[in-house]
């Protein structure tokens, strides 16, 4: 596949949008939630991250941990070039956070979103639900695929750091 601007780039359409996130629905994308032991921090640049597993081929991270901070693209280019597949959970409603205009956690989200897209990291986010509201980044979560559930009960520990 070609990666041109409209084009969705191989490694990342290969992601997906999974909402709420169940037992069921990781499974069958072959994630599933780390243990305690797995955490650990890393510093990629001028920030640290506490990390729910930290793999060459995966990172599983919260938003809350990605975009709650002071994080900086620097820091995002920097774990995009250790981590192949990343799952971010946690992901809330922009509704909750407030709009991406507004929020700096929104529009942390949005560079960190454009990085994975031009590094081509696979990304499974996973959401309490994700409106197409985020005209920022829209265009990229369109490539990903929706995965939505009926079952009510996330996983556990799956929501925040």
């Amino acid at each position: 596949m070609a990666s041109g601007d409209g084009e969705a780039k191989p490694a990342f359409a290969r992601g997906r949008i999974i909402i709420p996130g169940t037992e069921h629905q990781l499974g069958t994308y072959g994630l599933f939630p780390p243990s305690f032991a797995q955490q650990c921090t890393l510093k990629p640049g001028t920030q640290r991250f506490s990390a729910k597993n930290a793999e060459p081929e995966l990172l599983w991270i919260s938003f809350t941990e990605l975009c709650a901070g002071q994080a900086s693209k620097a820091d995002y280019e920097a774990l995009a070039g250790q981590h192949s597949t990343w799952v971010i959970d946690g992901v809330p409603a922009p509704e909750t956070v407030g709009s991406e205009q507004k929020s700096p956690a929104w529009h942390r989200f949005g560079t960190l979103v454009d990085v994975l897209y031009e590094r081509d990291v696979t990304l499974f986010l996973i959401a309490a639900g994700l409106p197409a509201d985020l005209p920022r980044v829209a265009s990229r979560l369109s490539l990903l695929t929706r995965v939505e559930s009926t079952e009510e009960a996330p996983v556990e520990g799956i929501s925040g750091s």
